[in-house]
Order: C-alpha cells, then structure tokens, then sequence
C-alpha cells in the first residue's frame, strides 16, 4: 500500500500552525510599522520568525 503525501497548505519555512501565523502577522506589523509599504510587508511576513527576531534585535521592540 503506498502512502499518500500529506497536503498542507504552509509553505513550512514558518513552522505552519498557529505560531506559524502569528508570526507572519506579527512580522507584516512591524515590517509596515517601519517601512511603510504593503510590498515589503509581504516579503516580511514570508519570512515570518526570522523578520520577527531580526527586528527585534535591531530595533529592541518586539510588539507594533
């Protein structure tokens, strides 16, 4: 019998799940909170975890 491969929906660079989205979020707040554009909000919020831990190294401030 051949196991079928599971279809999920993240891309798992994220973790997926609810961290996954909460990081996403949070990483697309800060990311328009400083940058002020859509665009880089997006590409921010693909990177989810690691935008979030970037920021808050540079900056010092997790929560917008």
């Amino acid at each position: 019998m051949e196991k079928q491969p599971s279809s999920k929906s993240s891309c798992g660079c994220c973790g997926g799940g609810v961290f996954g989205s909460i990081g996403a979020v949070l990483a697309a707040l800060l990311s328009y909170k400083v940058n002020g554009s859509i665009l880089w909000a997006l590409v921010h919020a693909f990177l989810s975890w690691f935008y979030v831990i970037y920021h808050w190294l540079t900056y010092g401030e997790l929560m917008p």
